[in-house]
């Protein structure tokens, strides 16, 4: 047998055993002394020379042109956009970008990875879609502070354990309120040596998951959680916010906004969130365009899952502020 049917009778095998035999990547990797990385690369191969045929029947269905428009006018690493018809009911559009970005997100992680969590309900119902899968040395960190003194089901500490338990990987938590009653309380807990600890590993991350948030009162989660009052909120607009990444207040054009919250939060700078190699947000509905736009726009995030309708008004926001030379395009 030459050289290159050696090397496809291999990449068939490996389709085998993952596509019909059900076994994970891992498993097989080492019933072949390999990689996972070199696994998923042999079953792209597998793929790209018709060795595998693969149909797929699921209620997702996803706008492959958006992806690409959203990718070269902003310079995105990755995105998914699920296509939508109509106004959609917010918890269903919810559940599909979390199983969206659940999928993304398998695709990026690799063994002994960092992954960075932020909070709010798309990244839990990303996390909750997740499938169980030991991937070896898998440190799970958390990138904000905690949301008052009640359990919350989407607040960064529990998602964190939900995320470890599903890799089987090791959580490291950020054991301070997310919004501190001032500056000064807020610099006492960040010199704490656990909060130090935490706020370290959280700049090591490699990949960072988040959701976007709004200061549109509709849809703002701080203020319908009753963690910022009408009044903090008006503050934010005033000061010309859109929206926010783990607390990091922005305007359209992704410029920080100047507002003493950030001197209350406790998380990740936002330098050190900009440096993480790969920032995924799972943020979908119209009302929220301009605050994707201008996490884009700041750096915060260089992965977006979203949906079709507000992947449309997103480039829409792009040509008007270009045409208005508010910004440049990415």
């Amino acid at each position: 047998m030459d050289k290159q049917a050696s090397r496809d009778e291999l990449l068939a095998f490996v389709a085998e055993k993952y596509y019909q035999d059900d076994l994970r990547q891992t498993d097989i990797a080492e019933m072949i002394n390999l990689t996972r990385s070199a696994v998923s690369r042999m079953l792209t191969e597998a793929r790209e020379k018709e060795l595998v045929e693969i149909i797929i029947h699921h209620p997702l269905q996803y706008d492959h042109d958006l992806e690409k428009r959203l990718i070269t006018e902003l310079n995105l690493q990755h995105t998914s956009v699920i296509a939508i018809q109509g106004q959609p009911d917010q918890d269903d559009l919810k559940n599909k970008l979390g199983k969206a970005a659940s999928r993304l997100l398998t695709s990026l992680i690799e063994p002994g990875q960092k992954i960075g969590i932020g909070w709010g309900t798309s990244v839990q119902a990303t996390i909750e879609m997740l499938e169980k899968n030991h991937v070896r040395g898998t440190h799970i960190i958390q990138l904000v502070g905690v949301l008052g003194a009640s359990k919350h089901s989407y607040s960064a500490q529990t998602l964190v354990d939900q995320m470890a338990q599903k890799l089987d990987g090791e959580g490291t938590y950020l054991y301070a309120p997310f919004i501190a009653e001032n500056g000064q309380t807020a610099s006492s807990f960040m010199k704490d040596p656990t909060v130090e600890q935490a706020i370290a590993s959280g700049r090591e991350c490699d990949i960072a998951l988040m959701g976007i948030g709004t200061t549109n009162p509709d849809f703002c989660s701080l203020y319908k959680g009753n963690h910022i009052s009408l009044q903090g909120l008006q503050t934010l607009q005033a000061a010309g916010a859109v929206g926010d990444v783990c607390g990091i207040y922005f305007d359209v054009e992704g410029k920080l906004s100047p507002v003493d919250f950030h001197k209350r939060r406790i998380g990740v700078s936002s330098s050190s969130l900009q440096n993480i190699p790969s920032r995924l947000a799972v943020a979908g509905w119209i009302d929220k365009s301009e605050a994707i736009l201008g996490a884009i726009l700041g750096g915060f995030v260089n992965s977006l899952v979203t949906d079709n309708l507000t992947a449309l008004r997103i480039l829409e926001l792009v040509e008007t502020h270009s045409q208005q030379g508010k910004f440049n395009q990415t």
